[in-house]
Order: C-alpha cells, then structure tokens, then sequence
C-alpha cells in the first residue's frame, strides 16, 4: 500500500449526513492504550489516510465509496469514527443496528501487480445482500 501498488477501495454505510460530500481524512492512528484489539486517532501514531465520497444519502444515513491511501489496521472505522460518522452497525467504534447484524463495510474493488506475473489485476466485489437491503430498503 505504501509504494501504491496495491489499492483497495470499499463501500460503507455510515451513521449520520456529512456535511462534506467529499474529502480526505489524514489522521495518525495508534493501538489504543490498554488495548490488544482497539485503534485510536494519535498525533504520534502512523500515518493514516483515507479518502471518501458520498454516494447516496438516506434515513440519517450515508452510502460512502472510499479509497484508502494507506492500510493501518481498522483505518476505516477509526477515520469514520473520528469524524462523527461511525459504520453501521459497528460495535467497538460505534453501536450495533438491527438494520445490519455486523459493520456495513464491503470491499469492493482491488488492484495490484500480481508479484510473480507483472500483470495488473482487477477484482471486483458485489455488494453482499444484507448490505444491498439496507440501502435499497431506504
């Protein structure tokens, strides 16, 4: 991820209207003190960037396509949950929904150079059901 070789994008239905449709979160993350699993935003963690666009918006939610810059563990939660619009349905950086029995976060699309052959690959994800009926149901 840090040559830019390999990109990764996602959808996300997150919690809340952004008031910016677009724009790119550039915080540090850390592990968070006293935790094994948690990240957190820190000044002195490592860099951390993701970028953002809305698609849609529904029901005080929004659909998010993001592409991310760097891969820190959990960025995306973390970044989503540091600008007040956690993933839905996410219970450690945000609450449970009983629209969605897990984070409403799908990887979508991949690209890289495969390592041995030097082709580029693209790999396309669609959107699991219980995501899709989320968003149509709106």
């Amino acid at each position: 991820m840090n040559k830019h070789s390999f990109k990764k994008n996602y959808i996300a239905v997150v919690n809340g209207i952004l008031d910016k449709k677009h724009d790119v979160v550039n915080a540090p993350i850390s592990r968070k003190e006293n935790s094994i699993i948690e990240r957190c935003v820190k000044k002195d963690g490592d860099i951390a960037i993701t970028e953002y666009y809305v698609i849609k918006e529904f029901d005080n939610m929004s659909l998010l396509y993001i592409s991310l810059q760097t891969g820190r563990t959990h960025q995306i939660r973390v970044h989503m949950q540091y600008i007040g619009h956690s993933i839905v349905g996410d219970s450690l950086y945000g609450a449970n929904s009983i629209l969605i029995n897990r984070q409403a976060l799908h990887a979508c699309k991949v690209n890289f150079i495969h390592p041995v052959t030097g082709e580029h690959m693209n790999i396309e994800a669609n959107l699991p059901n219980d995501i899709s009926k989320l968003i149509q149901k709106r």
